[in-house]
């Protein structure tokens, strides 16, 4: 269950390890998402605001992601919103989540 504090529309989940996204020539481990965005860990993080194509490699797959960066934490990573998620992607992120274990709580935007 959300604490009442956290304003996410949905919850996170902990990612498995080996959980990345890759994004230009940057990968950034995933530290918890859910079925509208994602946080990972990265030292540089891209400003709020920026829109990046994405690859989130997870469960042994790759899913084609879009996204908003909607928080940052200064060098510790990026909180980013899915949007534009095609069906077949949308699937895959279903099916990865209900592998994973409900996220420690953290006040992250996304």
């Amino acid at each position: 269950m959300t604490p009442p504090n956290d304003r996410r529309a949905t919850p996170r989940f902990q990612a498995k390890q080996g959980s990345q996204i890759i994004y230009g020539a940057s990968v950034a481990i995933v530290r918890d998402l859910s079925l509208e965005g994602v946080f990972v860990s990265d030292a540089d993080p891209l400003p709020v605001g920026s829109e990046l194509a994405f690859t989130l490699h997870a469960g042994g797959q790759d899913i084609t992601l879009d996204g908003i960066v909607r928080h940052v934490e200064d060098r510790q990573g990026m909180g980013i919103q899915f949007v534009n998620v095609s069906a077949v992607s949308k699937r895959r992120l279903r099916i990865y989540i209900a592998s994973l274990v409900p996220a420690p709580t953290q006040l992250t935007n996304v």
